[in-house]
């Protein structure tokens, strides 16, 4: 946890012990009455928490903003249901690198039951993006919408961004596709990964991707699992990014 993620603007707050903050504060960190540590309002400013009061109930801090989070990259991911304990992972992976996106799609291949894990019906996935998000130093989390069907979310999608679906049998690499388009840093260009399940995407998806602007590329030789294929195209969209020029 490398920033403690708050949940409201107020100067003064309190963990409770069944807190996992104040559990980490206590056993982690050591923290002491005195001891400031780097946090945040989700979404919100980053600045210094010092601990006020420790007891074996609760911490009592007081929390002054200093500085403005930094933005999350362009990246948004359309990725094939799985499993969620699979998910969990992900999303917090994909939070701690920055993608400012996910998109989850019950693709033809994904079992049935994945969407109606309690993870997304209770919206236990807000937690995953928490932690991900206190693991990358920032108060952003990504939105994350829901689809029962590939074409309903490729309507929702904008045809002016970078659009990539990853396919192990394409012709092409991510990395050339890279080069073709060459360095930027727009911010309203959004760059766009779709990663399938783990079954991949079947062709009728395949077919609704290219009619949708999505060029299909491959990263390597391998064949990768959804989890791994993910935090590699998105790792490497986030080099690129921080490579690219800094505009005038």
């Amino acid at each position: 946890m490398n920033l403690i993620l708050l949940d409201s603007e107020s100067p003064v707050g309190e963990f409770p012990r069944e807190d996992r903050r104040y559990t980490h504060i206590r056993r982690i960190l050591r923290g002491k009455v005195g001891t400031t540590l780097k946090a945040g309002v989700v979404n919100g400013f980053i600045g210094v928490l010092e601990i006020t009061e420790i007891s074996e109930q609760s911490i009592t801090y007081y929390f002054s903003p200093t500085e403005a989070p930094n933005l999350p990259y362009p990246i948004e991911v359309i990725i094939g249901a799985m499993r969620p304990i699979v998910a969990r992972r992900l999303l917090k992976d994909l939070t701690s690198l920055g993608v400012g996106g996910i998109r989850l799609v019950k693709a033809d291949l994904s079992e049935g039951s994945y969407l109606e894990s309690s993870l997304w019906k209770n919206r236990e996935y807000e937690s995953y993006l928490r932690e991900g998000a206190e693991q990358g130093g920032t108060t952003i989390l990504p939105t994350v919408r829901l689809y029962t069907d590939l074409r309903q979310c490729l309507e929702e999608v904008s045809k002016e961004g970078r659009n990539l679906v990853m396919d192990p049998d394409a012709p092409t690499s991510f990395l050339s596709v890279q080069q073709v388009w060459g360095p930027s840093r727009n911010r309203s260009m959004v760059l766009r990964v779709a990663i399938g399940p783990e079954r991949g995407w079947t062709e009728r998806e395949m077919g609704l991707f290219i009619e949708s602007g999505f060029i299909p590329c491959r990263l390597g030789a391998r064949v990768l699992r959804t989890e791994a294929a993910a935090l590699i195209a998105v790792g490497i969209l986030a080099a690129l990014w921080e490579a690219s020029p800094t505009p005038p």
